[in-house]
């Protein structure tokens, strides 16, 4: 199987189940919080050539295609999703590859990418760092990282929130939490439980820096005021930040952080 057994047995049993929910836009965490906040640190990307790490079903390639991008190579462990990449009727050779690959192991050739985007994309379990790596290995050194993840310092599966604190243990935040759980969205409920790896924020930003980056930008995701006025719903689903976005970009120097800074 590739990339993290665990991580990518669990994309292949709900591949038909978020395959639905990201075609038919009922996720209102994604359609109304990440991705405008992804796209407006995107900005434009007329002529780029763009890595969609972790690409899903292939909808944000699609989008990044729509709004220029030169050509976007969509890389996920889930064989499904790829398929269901390739043979969405919008899909294009010309402006897009879709590859079964692990994003710690990427199909492509040093500095081919102007922006690396992983959206959404659970940590690695084994390695976690090394991924980092390959996302500098296929960058241009003019180029950008931007990763939407979900936040490690507030996030909290419903079993850790059962006892009301919406908190969990202190040394499972140091150390590493790995969260298993079924999503239920619009009413669906995933048939298999999703397995997420968690680090505390140092780690997640040391592995970053250690691979070339430096760190340029950093958002919270979350919903406005108007928002929270509009859909009341907002005020009991969203009590705590739950979205991490960074934009990194190359060190000048070439050189990744030492492990211990």
């Amino acid at each position: 199987m590739v990339g993290d057994e665990r991580v990518s047995a669990a994309y292949a049993a709900n591949a038909e189940f978020w395959i639905g929910i990201v075609r038919d836009r009922v996720d209102p965490y994604q359609t109304q919080l990440t991705d405008p906040a992804l796209l407006a640190s995107i900005g434009d990307c007329a002529g780029l050539a763009i890595l969609d790490a972790g690409c899903g079903e292939g909808y944000l390639t699609r989008e990044l295609v729509r709004r220029g991008a030169r050509h976007v190579y969509g890389v996920d462990t889930s064989a499904e999703f790829i398929r269901a990449a390739i043979d969405h009727p919008d899909a294009a050779p010309e402006t897009s590859t879709f590859h079964h690959a692990d994003v710690a192991a990427l199909p492509l050739a040093d500095h081919s990418v102007d922006l690396v985007v992983a959206n959404r994309l659970p940590n690695g379990i084994n390695d976690p760092g090394h991924r980092f790596h390959e996302f500098a290995r296929v960058l241009r050194p003019s180029g950008r990282m931007i990763l939407l993840g979900m936040h490690p310092c507030f996030y909290a599966a419903r079993s850790e929130r059962a006892d009301g604190t919406k908190d969990f243990a202190i040394d499972a935040y140091f150390g590493s939490r790995t969260v298993e759980q079924k999503f239920n969205v619009a009413g669906r409920t995933s048939p298999a439980a999703s397995v997420q790896q968690f680090f505390s924020l140092e780690t997640y930003i040391r592995m970053i820096t250690t691979a070339g980056f430096v760190i340029t930008g950093v958002r919270e995701p979350h919903p406005t005021d108007e928002q929270r006025r509009q859909t009341p719903w907002w005020n009991d689903n969203f009590t705590r930040p739950l979205f991490l976005l960074l934009e990194c970009a190359p060190r000048p120097d070439g050189r990744g952080a030492q492990p211990d800074q």
